[in-house]
């Protein structure tokens, strides 16, 4: 007997489009960069209409942000298994480090890396894209209650507001046109050592 939840025919087909696009949205940008592509060659290369791009992306910067939300799901699943048992300030902070560049440098490329970052700026007004929403956020405020608790991380700093500020710090070097992950890496340590000394009770 089939269940209520079971995906119908209509679902998955709906999913496979979705997948679909997606990727091929992100080859286009790859290909020719983010500004460059053309919504109409995406729906030529995927064979679909127009109509069905907007159904599922209401603008490029939504094909982006569906990347995000993916890079934010694998780091929080890194922050939850990898820092949960951190007892410092210092490896918090290196770990978290770590796990930023880590799962940005694994997409292979600079040019989408910085795009993606630059969305999140641009949509960080956005009441869906606060940090308690987003599942990098949820992760990362749950670490620094737990340190706070420990007398690890100084308290009197909201957790989630402490998380953003982190975002955003970290996020504004990955978003810098005249960087790359090898010069912003002594840049984001020496961040991270400077935090680390502002933070630790």
């Amino acid at each position: 007997m089939k269940s209520e939840n079971s995906p119908t025919s209509r679902d998955l087909q709906r999913q496979e489009t979705f997948a679909r696009v997606f990727e091929v949205a992100l080859e286009e940008f790859r290909r020719v960069g983010v500004e460059q592509s053309r919504i109409r060659d995406i729906c030529s290369r995927a064979g679909v209409a127009k109509g069905t791009f907007f159904f599922h992306f209401p603008t490029k910067d939504h094909v982006l942000l569906e990347r995000q939300r993916m890079i934010s799901e694998a780091m929080a699943r890194r922050i939850d298994d990898e820092l949960g048992k951190v007892n410092t300030a210092k490896a918090f902070l290196g770990g978290l480090t770590t796990i930023i560049l880590d799962e940005h440098r694994a997409l292979g490329d600079l040019e989408l890396v910085r795009q993606i970052n630059l969305v999140l700026i641009r949509h960080s007004g956005d009441p869906h894209m606060k940090i308690e929403l987003t599942a990098f956020g949820v992760s990362l405020s749950a670490q620094i209650r737990r340190l706070q608790r420990a007398g690890v991380i100084r308290k009197g700093i909201k957790a989630e507001r402490l998380a953003d500020v982190l975002r955003m710090s970290f996020f504004g070097f990955l978003a810098n046109p005249y960087s790359s992950f090898k010069a912003a890496h002594p840049r984001i340590t020496l961040m991270a050592g400077l935090l680390t000394r502002s933070l630790a009770a």
